[in-house]
C-alpha cells in the first residue's frame, strides 16, 4: 500500500485530473486528484517537497493501478469510507469529488440527498444509499474547517519527519533513545528545519558532529 508520496508535481492535466509527481530518484507517478483540489495542484507545480496522501487501487477487473492523491490525510480517510458504499468504487468516487470533502460530509450528515445528487455519477438512489451508509460516520470530516485540516496535517507531517530523522541518526550509529532525544531537542531549537536533510544536519551540528561524509536521507 502506498500511503503517501513526496516530491515535485511537474505536470497537471485538468481535463483528465491527472498530476505527474516526480519523487526521489527521478521516478514519476501518475496520480489522479479530485477536481475540488485543482486550484491547489496548479499552485504547487514545480514546488519541491509536495506531499500527496494516496490511495492505491488495483483489481482483477481493472489491472491497471490507480493512485488517487489528496492534499490532506483527512480527505484520504473520507475517500476510503466513501468507496465502501455499495456501487461507489474508487474510479466513480474520485470523479464525484468535485466539492470539498468537508462540504460533502456535511451534506451526508444533514441527509441532504439533493445536494449529494450534484456530484457527477451520483443519482437519486445512490445518494440515498450514501446517506444511509455514512450518516454518523463522517462527523469529524463535516466539522473540519480549513484551519483544522491544516493543523492536523502539519502535526502528521512533523511526526513523519521526526520518525525519519530518528532512523537517519540510528543509521549513523546513534542508539535509538539518544537519537529520539537529539531529534526532539533539535526540532524545538530549530523549527525552521522543515525537511529531513536540514533536520538531520541541524541535529549533527547541535552534537558537534560534521555531517560531511554521510548520505543524509539516503
Amino acid at each position: 500500500m502506498i500511503a503517501a508520496l513526496r516530491g515535485t508535481i511537474t505536470r497537471w492535466d485538468e481535463t483528465t485530473a491527472i498530476a505527474w509527481l516526480e519523487v526521489a530518484g527521478g521516478l514519476t507517478y501518475e496520480v489522479r486528484v479530485p477536481m475540488y483540489a485543482a486550484a491547489w495542484v496548479a499552485s504547487v507545480i514545480d514546488v519541491p517537497e509536495t506531499t500527496l496522501y494516496t490511495y492505491y487501487h488495483v483489481s482483477e477487473r481493472n489491472p491497471q493501478p490507480l493512485i488517487v492523491g489528496f492534499r490532506h490525510l483527512e480527505e484520504r480517510d473520507f475517500f476510503r469510507k466513501f468507496i465502501e458504499v455499495p456501487d461507489v468504487g474508487p474510479t466513480k468516487a474520485v470523479r464525484a469529488l468535485t466539492h470539498p470533502v468537508a462540504e460533502i460530509a456535511r451534506w451526508i450528515e444533514g441527509g441532504d440527498v439533493k445536494a449529494i445528487q450534484q456530484l457527477p455519477g451520483i443519482g437519486t438512489r445512490l445518494s440515498q444509499t450514501i446517506v444511509a451508509q455514512l450518516a454518523g460516520k463522517v462527523t469529524v470530516e463535516a466539522t473540519l474547517g480549513s484551519d483544522d485540516i491544516e493543523a492536523f496535517t502539519a502535526a502528521g507531517i512533523a511526526s513523519d519527519l521526526r520518525d525519519d530523522a530518528v532512523e537517519a541518526l540510528i543509521a549513523l550509529q546513534y542508539a535509538r533513545r539518544e537519537a529520539e532525544r537529539i531529534v526532539h531537542a533539535t526540532m524545538q531549537a530549530r523549527p525552521d528545519a522543515s525537511t529531513l536533510e536540514t533536520l538531520v544536519r541541524a541535529a549533527l551540528e547541535e552534537q558537534g558532529r560534521s555531517p560531511r561524509g554521510h548520505e543524509v536521507g539516503a
